[in-house]
């Protein structure tokens, strides 16, 4: 029952990510809605958190460093209540608390800035040791794409880490195969992620990122002494059939007539398969 109750939450999570990507024109859609079912599980199901008290200092962090991805993100902290739904109608325009990059300055419920992307990875290992000398035991997400692991400085982090015995640290990393520029392995393939993670001390799982009971499995497994990282296997613009798999839908504006009929898919598969 759980694993459906949250199956549901997150298809109209993605549903609502399509309405504001439709109505802000044009958007990162495609990596954000890779990154649904992940960010459903963790703050519906795992994550310690208070709409209420933001800064909680005993809170779980959670940091997206494929800043780009979170206009997913944004409709979750809405649906939680940590600003008004309302909000998301301002969604790009000027003077918005949700911009088209993440600010912790400006938005509730945002860890880190992001906008250059490689650098979640390095925040979150800082931040999960300084929760650590001051025995505090809150837990550190980091949401990372797999075209920014390219980037020399996350594998110093994930050394890191493993050196400092960050056991409340996890790195989820959405490897749904394309970037800005192609697919990534014609640009640079990761040859051996997994095995790469593990040979750096890591604790590794590889699932279907869009698999609710497999996250959850994953998700509900003790630390033991060591950082843990998820390869979550996604699909780039998943749930609308001209999106998926697709480098255009990185970033790409939705016509009327596309929306027209994203809502008619949508709706086929609610009532198909949600029921």
């Amino acid at each position: 029952m759980e694993v459906r109750k949250l199956e549901q939450k997150a298809w109209k999570i993605r549903e609502k990510i399509l309405d504001c990507a439709y109505e802000a024109g044009n958007c990162h859609v495609g990596g954000a809605l890779s990154t649904v079912e992940l960010l459903t599980a963790l703050y519906y199901w795992v994550m310690k958190i208070d709409p209420q008290s933001p800064k909680d200092p005993l809170r779980d962090r959670f940091i997206l460093s494929k800043g780009h991805g979170v206009l997913g993100l944004y409709v979750i902290l809405a649906d939680l209540g940590f600003f008004s739904s309302e909000q998301l109608k301002s969604y790009k325009k000027m003077d918005s608390i949700l911009q088209g990059h993440p600010d912790a300055r400006k938005t509730p419920g945002i860890e880190m800035s992001a906008g250059s992307l490689g650098q979640g990875i390095s925040y979150g290992v800082g931040k999960a040791l300084a929760l650590k000398l001051k025995e505090n035991g809150a837990k550190v997400f980091v949401m990372v794409g797999d075209g920014e692991l390219q980037e020399g400085q996350n594998w110093e982090a994930i050394s890191s880490a493993a050196h400092y015995q960050l056991d409340n640290l996890m790195v989820i990393v959405d490897q749904n195969r394309l970037q800005l520029d192609g697919q990534i392995e014609a640009i640079q393939n990761h040859f051996y992620l997994k095995e790469r993670f593990c040979s750096f001390g890591w604790e590794v799982w590889e699932i279907d990122g869009h698999n609710m009971e497999a996250i959850l499995e994953v998700l509900g497994k003790p630390a033991k002494g060591r950082p843990r990282a998820i390869i979550a296997n996604t699909i780039k613009g998943k749930g609308v059939s001209f999106l998926e798999n697709q480098v255009s839908s990185h970033c790409c504006k939705i016509s009327s007539e596309q929306y027209s009929r994203i809502k008619k898919e949508l709706s086929n598969y609610r009532r198909e398969v949600l029921g």
